[in-house]
């Protein structure tokens, strides 16, 4: 019946993406309508069979206690007068058929159903024959969709074209308005798949808190243009912010989102995204601007392009370009809390190309630096040009392995050194051994050649050059044993590497995008303590360690992983980053790592660097979790490093007070120089058609100010999404916020 598809798309009014997205928090292991009493039991008579198979126009079958048959086909029912046709009902105290006809007249306590929708009304008038009809004052429930309203007048014109008057719609149970949509009326037309709403409201709790006097939506999942669900905060960088999306479905394949922003300290902020796609590209362009800022004097702005095209047989071209007015600028006006941290934008044009074996790719490569304590001497080259290419021979058995790490990379900056960096690195190893055991000798050679072309100081060498053998012997055993019953099994896993690189001199060489990273359990199996080619660090050195798992048998989940390792060195480590003197120290720091999960529920991480000659820990961190469920989580967490005086605790959670309410929080407090660099807290209240979030966070910025701000997100669930979108950012601050392998 043609009816009860204009109730249903009346419903889908604001529930159709991107109109209004219903985005329920932590979509995954959520049951949104987990709070909600039971539907009430359906108007509609317990029988509802389907339609009959094969059959295109299934015959209209009437009943009732009482029928009188008139001629030509006219009956008049009473008494528990039912119509039904295929999966479709009519019942009502009374009933005037007309077989020939078609037309079918019902009276009292009036009720339909079909397989997504229940009716019920006073009085109704529909033709069978050509799927057009008249309801008064209709109740309709949407089971499915867990929705119910009224319509006082629903009309089908034919099979495409309905109107609806004076609706009302709600996800709420029986006796509840919390939230209501209500519009004076509606159009719908199928055939085009599209409806036209005027006077459309939503109330909560009885206030109005969205109006529009005129608003076009899709009937299906086809895109629409119109208005996006607004964002609202408050922070004290920005005063009172506020943003209205307007969605614009230009073409199938690109669209784009009018995002103006009020911003009531700064002024006006013009935004918008552009997306696209065709078969082998796709893109999206973003772009923000505020015409004069009233706190900082001046026009600032944001621009961001990416694009990707794959091409045939392998190839693939990637583009991005962004760029920023100034470096306060995510500081001050930053829309979502992640990009507050962002310190470079990316600017690069890549042509790659790959296979099993082998892979290549070329760039143009620079950044934008947008933090403000980085010194334009240490802004990152720009790579104008760079060529990568990677080989490595198919893996055989009881066969040596070969490979070939390739680059040539033209590095520029203003006022610095550049120059044009050739490195070659071939390798080639054989690797004995068995499921017990292995031992893998490698050998590889490293060529890298400078032509130092810009920005040459006097005297200076324009070439220079460094060829360093590299040898390696990597050795391990596997042994295991079952524990207990047999129920979990224990493995014990001793590892010897021996590296040997000669010193080669490399003072002379400048730095273009090396750097030595924190040591680290990896590095004791590196054969370079460096990260790129400026620096190949010398060695005669011996790394062992020892690892040890307990496994459960049944499901092969890693109860525990305790890993425990030191390098012993043979001589002295003169090749150094600038200004740093060589090492001569005989051991290194001792690293080890735990990782134990309880059961299901208690988790609890690690590591320690300790110094063996000062008899001090460098490095360390201990963290545990409790995750009993979805939503419930509590973590502590403390990070000490030595060397950079840094001592920090970390505490976040999110946990539910009643059924109803739940809270979260985190707290990252500096011991060191007894400062809090972030805390937030904030409430949850969740009932079954609606959640209301609120957030109260502050914060350091990388200029040390402390900024507060405040988030608000309402979700009337099935409909819309208003407020500042909060989910990212709590997933981001609290560890295992939405876990999804955990149950609602």
């Amino acid at each position: 019946m043609y009816c009860s598809r204009a109730l249903l798309f009346a419903a889908t009014l604001l529930v159709t993406p991107p109109l209004f997205a219903d985005t329920p928090p932590g979509t995954i292991g959520y049951n949104q309508w987990g709070l909600c009493p039971p539907l009430p039991p359906s108007p509609a008579p317990a029988h509802n069979p389907a339609p009959q198979a094969g059959t295109a126009s299934p015959p209209t079958r009437v009943s009732a206690d009482e029928l009188d048959g008139y001629t030509h086909g006219l009956s008049l029912l009473s008494g528990n007068a039912q119509a039904q046709q295929g999966g479709q009902w009519l019942r009502a105290d009374r009933m005037r058929y007309d077989a020939a006809s078609g037309d079918t007249h019902a009276v009292g306590d009036v009720r339909y159903s079909s397989s997504n929708i229940a009716l019920r009304g006073r009085q109704a008038d529909y033709n069978f024959n050509n799927a057009s009809g008249v309801f008064e004052y209709a109740e309709f429930w949407l089971p499915e969709r867990h929705g119910r309203g009224t319509a006082k007048l629903l009309r089908a014109l034919d099979k495409n074209h309905s109107l609806l008057s004076d609706v009302r719609y709600t996800t709420c149970p029986v006796g509840h308005r919390d939230w209501m949509l209500n519009a004076r009326d509606l159009e719908l037309d199928q055939s085009t798949s599209t409806g036209v709403g005027h006077d459309v409201t939503i109330d909560f709790f009885g206030v109005p808190i969205f109006w529009t006097p005129y608003i076009n939506f899709p009937l299906n999942d086809d895109r629409k243009s119109g208005f996006l669900a607004p964002s609202f905060g408050y922070s004290t960088f920005t005063g009172t912010d506020l943003s209205t999306p307007y969605y614009l479905n230009l073409a199938p394949n690109y669209d784009a989102t009018l995002a103006p922003r009020i911003i009531t300290k700064r002024g006006v902020d013009l935004g918008g995204e552009l997306r696209y796609l065709s078969a082998a590209s796709r893109g999206q362009i973003d772009l923000s601007y505020l015409p004069h800022d009233k706190l900082a004097g001046r026009e600032r702005g944001w621009l961001s392009f990416n694009n990707n095209t794959a091409f045939v047989s392998g190839w693939n071209f990637n583009t991005a370009y962004n760029w920023v007015s100034d470096n306060l600028y995510f500081q001050d006006l930053g829309d979502s809390l992640a990009t507050i941290a962002t310190t470079t934008q990316e600017r690069h044009l890549q042509l790659s190309y790959g296979q099993r074996d082998w892979s290549f790719l070329t760039q143009v490569q620079e950044w934008q630096v947008v933090d403000p304590s980085i010194l334009p001497s240490q802004y990152p080259y720009k790579r104008l040009p760079q060529a990568l290419f990677t080989w490595q021979s198919a893996a055989s058995a009881g066969g040596p392995q070969y490979g070939l790490n390739a680059e040539a990379v033209q590095f520029q900056q203003d006022a610095r050194i550049g120059a044009l960096r050739t490195d070659l690195k071939p390798s080639a190893s054989y690797t004995f051994g068995d499921s017990g055991f292995y031992f893998t000798p490698t050998t590889a050679l490293r060529i890298t050649a400078y032509d130092l072309n810009q920005n040459l100081p006097s005297g200076m060498n324009a070439r220079l050059s460094r060829v360093t053998p590299i040898v390696s012997l990597d050795s391990g055993l596997f042994l295991d044993r079952a524990v207990g019953d047999g129920s979990y099994e224990q493995t014990l896993e001793p590892r010897l590497f021996y590296l040997y690189v000669p010193n080669r001199d490399q003072s002379q060489i400048p730095i273009f995008d090396t750097v030595q990273p924190d040591f680290s359990f990896l590095q004791l199996f590196s054969d370079n303590r460096f990260y790129g080619a400026d620096r190949q660090g010398d060695a005669n050195q011996l790394s062992y360690a020892l690892t040890s798992r307990l496994l459960d048998t049944a499901s092969g989940t890693e109860l525990l992983e305790a890993d425990i390792g030191q390098i012993r060195y043979f001589r002295d480590r003169y090749v150094q980053l600038p200004g740093v003197a060589p090492q001569t120290n005989l051991f290194s720091d001792i690293v080890a790592e735990l990782t134990l999960n309880f059961d299901d529920d208690w988790s609890t991480s690690y590591g320690q660097q300790w110094n063996p000659a000062t008899r001090q820990t460098d490095l360390g961190s201990v963290g545990v979790q409790y995750h009993p469920g979805y939503r419930q989580v509590v973590n502590l967490a403390y990070r000490y490093n030595r060397n950079l005086a840094l001592r920090q605790t970390d505490l976040s959670f999110a946990w539910p007070l009643t059924s109803h309410w739940s809270m979260v929080g985190r707290w990252n407090y500096d011991i060191q120089n007894h400062v809090t660099l972030e805390n937030f807290a904030g409430f949850e209240y969740d009932s079954c058609c609606w959640t209301f979030q609120v957030v109260h966070r502050r914060f350091i910025t990388q200029t040390g100010q402390a900024n507060t701000a405040i988030f608000f997100q309402l979700q009337l669930k099935g409909l819309a999404t208003l407020g500042r979108h909060l989910d990212d950012f709590l997933q981001n601050g609290i560890l295992g916020y939405s876990d999804p392998s955990q149950p609602y």
